[in-house]
């Protein structure tokens, strides 16, 4: 096929900030759902917190589930998920009570268990040296060029089980479906095949089930120099750069979304003022380009660790929908979505949410230092602060505005500098006292041209940090914790992005019980306080 006719949708700025997206604009009661970067570990927190919600019966609440990495592993699996297997397969058994957790026999109570396709068996397909492995059959079995190799892994090991990875033999072995929202997008009146009579629905994979509005997070460094910026870049039926970002003279970057069909393509004519014909790219743009991309801090280390992987971090041709008839398609080298804002929270905030939960599915526990409260790294940028600093503590960016990945970070404010010390307060409180580590905070917002979120209003978040509960570890039996800590090598919670990505069956299920246990239960820390899935349920009411 020569050309596509697609959707764009443009987004002025609004003094600084773009306007929000018709399409997808929240309510004052819209509830959100983040579920951040952090490999193998980010998933398995995942995992417990959409079974936690389903569990609840909250998941048809839920408006936007936003996702970086790990995350989105989880939400591109649940999202797409194929009719054939069900949530309950797919998402695992609940066991709320942790003293009945063993580590062999049947479900819902044995670590050793999992459900025939259950999410939670993605790690165990994962590993460096696994990975290594796979990449090398990839090139040399099937002549992949060095370009596609993290987006075919990402199929082979995280899309394939799912069907949502199905590899052509005619072509070059890789997979040839676009992404798209359900089949009566794709079927309506002036929908994709209407526009596209070339095209059918077997092109797509598609939302086949109920779903929260998915947002895939990635990011592109907006020019190649070695101080380059990252803009965000999400992703679903529509993608692209919701800000325009000026580069030189008339060129920029952003400015709208495409319907991501249409992606890698070059613009050629305007057919209306949200439809235009795009030539189409060498080959399709899938589920696993986004999610490879969404991840793309695995393809990084890998690039770094492997010379002959040189060029495996992925690179896409972009060209912007606010400057589309001056400004040419550019290749674009992308990066993970948490080498720039690794909670996914911003881009709803842009989308104007106004009640979110926030997985800060972190490796970084909560600590004293030097008598300062220490946080994931997630969460200072978010107020204008830098990234804890042995014997310097949290650097506001208006008076320092960093170096290397830190730099990355300084666009990131969208809360008053005052606010963060109650949040940091809070979570400590609650680590100390080994209670699950949520806390509710209300938050004026702040307007924030990089993302384009407007301000002049207010969040309710429900921050869900992951770390140690000792509530939840002292009800396991001595048998199950030494397995845990076997399993997990002494890390659980905390495992590590990088080196832990191979997780087996009982630290999965480990921390997913962990997670959805500090959701859906009935534990409350005293009689007079709320229960863990009351606090949960509030949010929605």
């Amino acid at each position: 096929m020569s050309a596509f006719n697609a959707q764009i949708l443009p987004l002025a700025n609004i003094n600084g900030a773009a306007s929000l997206d018709p399409t997808t604009a929240a309510t004052p009661t819209s509830v959100g759902l983040c579920l951040s970067g952090g490999g193998s570990r980010a998933l398995s927190c995942a995992l417990g917190q959409l079974r936690a919600l389903h569990h609840l019966g909250l998941m048809d609440k839920v408006f936007a589930i936003s996702s970086v990495s790990g995350g989105t592993w989880a939400n591109s699996l649940y999202t797409y998920l194929p009719s054939s297997i069900t949530d309950e397969d797919f998402l695992g058994p609940v066991q709320l009570d942790p003293s009945r957790l063993t580590v062999l026999g049947a479900l819902p109570d044995a670590l050793s268990q999992m459900t025939p396709n259950c999410l939670g068996r993605v790690p165990a397909r994962l590993g460096v040296l696994r990975d290594v492995e796979e990449i090398l059959k990839l090139k040399i079995e099937w002549n992949y060029p060095t370009s596609e190799l993290w987006q075919g892994l990402i199929g082979h090991s995280v899309l394939r089980a799912y069907q949502l990875w199905q590899p052509d033999p005619k072509k070059s072995n890789f997979d040839t479906h676009f992404f798209s929202w359900t089949d009566s997008y794709l079927h309506a009146g002036n929908g994709v095949l209407a526009r596209n009579p070339k095209l059918s629905a077997s092109d797509f994979y598609t939302v086949q089930r109920r779903r929260p509005f998915p947002v895939f997070n990635t990011a592109l460094f907006v020019n190649k120099t070695v101080t380059a910026d990252l803009a965000p870049f999400e992703a679903n039926f529509m993608l692209g750069v919701r800000q325009s970002f000026p580069q030189q003279q008339q060129a920029i970057i952003g400015g709208g979304f495409l319907e991501s069909f249409a992606m890698e393509g070059q613009f050629q004519n305007n057919i209306s003022p949200n439809t235009i014909s795009v030539s189409a790219a060498p080959r399709r743009y899938t589920l696993a380009d986004i999610v490879g991309s969404s991840s793309a801090a695995f393809a990084q280390d890998l690039e770094e660790q492997y010379p002959e992987l040189n060029g495996v971090v992925p690179r896409y041709e972009y060209f912007p929908i606010a400057n589309r008839e001056v400004v040419a398609s550019t290749f674009y080298r992308f990066a993970d979505g948490g080498s720039l804002e690794n909670l996914g929270l911003n881009v709803l905030l842009a989308r104007g949410l106004q009640r979110i939960l926030v997985g800060i599915n972190t490796d970084e526990g909560i600590r004293m230092e030097d008598g300062q409260i220490v946080v994931s790294s997630d969460l200072p940028p978010l107020f204008g602060l830098q990234p804890y600093q042995r014997g310097k503590g949290y650097v506001p960016y208006s008076q320092d505005e960093g170096s290397s990945s830190t730099r990355l970070f300084r666009h990131n404010q969208v809360f008053p500098t005052a606010s963060f010390d109650e949040l940091r307060t809070a979570l400590w409180q609650k680590r100390s006292k080994g209670e699950p580590i949520m806390y509710r905070q209300t938050l004026p917002v702040l307007a924030n041209s990089w993302y384009g979120v407007p301000g002049n209003s207010s969040v309710d978040i429900l921050w869900m940090y992951n770390d140690q509960v000792d509530a939840f570890w002292r009800m396991l039996s001595w048998e199950v914790k030494a397995a845990i800590d076997l399993a997990g090598r002494g890390a659980f919670p905390l495992y590590n992005t990088f080196t832990q990505l191979d997780l087996d069956y009982i630290a999965v299920n480990a921390l997913a019980h962990l997670w959805c246990w500090n959701m859906a239960s009935s534990w409350r820390p005293r009689s007079s306080m709320p229960s863990n899935a009351e606090i949960v349920q509030g949010m929605f009411k």
